[in-house]
């Protein structure tokens, strides 16, 4: 199959308004999928032609659509049989759950992210320290502002800022200046 984001309508049923012909890639139904009972439902999706006949049942993908007419339809998508079926007006048409709607959702799952791969995501939280789990390649320039502490001879009593290596140097190297040098005194006797 492939990686596509297929529409589902639940307790969906109508009939065909009109004959499908054997090799016929449009048809006309009766009623749109509606996700509300009243919006038609975008493709791709998902019909059976008269889903209660084991020898004529026929699972159809519909790629294009305008409310009842489906103007873009793959036949046969299950290879059950050597010519596509025609199919009377007045057959039943239903969207029920079908395998191929399975594979599309594993194939979009499997094209997800990946080692390679790079994705944004917007107000999520990561557990760094759960098991397999880490966060690399974090630069300076990848910190928020305000982070980075460049300045500790100021900072706030709260931990919410990082100490640069820099700032944390020149901190030491004025504080060991300021005070007075220590003598060592010996003294033999």
């Amino acid at each position: 199959m492939t990686a596509q984001e297929v529409k589902f309508s639940n307790f969906y049923e109508s009939t065909l308004n009109g004959i499908l012909a054997s090799g016929a890639t449009s048809a006309t139904l009766t009623a749109a999928p509606t996700s509300d009972g009243t919006s038609a439902i975008a493709a791709p999706y998902y019909i059976v032609i008269d889903p209660d006949n084991a020898s004529n049942r026929e699972v159809v993908l519909v790629t294009a659509a305008s409310t009842t007419t489906l103007s873009t339809i793959t036949r046969d998508v299950e290879g059950r049989h050597s010519t596509d079926p025609t199919h009377t007006s007045g057959t039943v048409v239903r969207m029920a759950v079908v395998k191929e709607m399975f594979e599309d959702l594993h194939d979009r799952v499997d094209a997800g992210l990946t080692a390679s791969s790079s994705a944004v995501f917007t107000n999520k939280t990561f557990d760094v320290e759960a098991t397999g789990n880490s966060i690399s390649n974090i630069d300076v320039a990848d910190l928020k502002s305000g982070v980075l502490d460049t300045d500790i001879s100021s900072v706030s009593g709260s931990d919410d800022t990082l100490a640069s290596a820099k700032a944390v140097k020149s901190y030491v190297d004025t504080q060991v200046n300021t005070k007075a040098s220590l003598g060592i005194v010996i003294a033999l006797s």
